[in-house]
């Protein structure tokens, strides 16, 4: 047995129709932690089989010394419960330790999810592109807007 680790899109996996397609992932995560600051981004689809990274990567986090993470979910392109889930863990695992979690940019599946679930207005959420202040100063509340004003 082989202690090589598969590489994404080196693999064909199975279509519906019986096609072969290569094995991509469905969701990219990117984070940097600086002093002050941890920016977390989420790109593709988060869902079942993959919002617990989310979490993992928060806890993570947590272990380094800045008392801001934020996460960017402008990239996301579908957002499923466990998406919810994974954000209310992570902001509980953060409030624990002292840290302040900010949502950056939600896309508007992840906004409809989050309000149709209640739990939009449990975030602090920033729409700008300027991130948040870390001196404690809250991030500007979600003020819902329609598409071209």
């Amino acid at each position: 047995m082989s202690d090589e680790r598969p590489v994404f899109g080196c693999h064909q996996v199975p279509t519906a129709s019986g096609a072969l397609r290569p094995d991509e992932p469905i969701m990219w995560l990117s984070c940097v932690a600086g002093a002050d600051v941890t920016r977390i981004a989420v790109t593709g689809e988060v869902d079942l089989s993959n919002a617990h990274l989310i979490t993992e990567l928060v806890t993570t986090a947590v272990a380094a010394s800045a008392p801001l993470v934020v996460i960017d979910l402008s990239e996301v392109s579908f957002f499923g419960a466990y998406g919810t889930s994974a954000l209310v863990l992570a902001q509980r695992t953060l409030a624990r330790h002292g840290r302040r979690l900010v949502l950056h940019r939600p896309s508007p599946v992840v906004r409809r999810v989050l309000g149709v679930t209640g739990t939009l207005t449990a975030f602090e959420v920033v729409d700008r592109p300027a991130l948040p202040a870390v001196d404690g100063t809250p991030a500007r509340p979600v003020v819902p807007t329609r598409s071209g004003s």
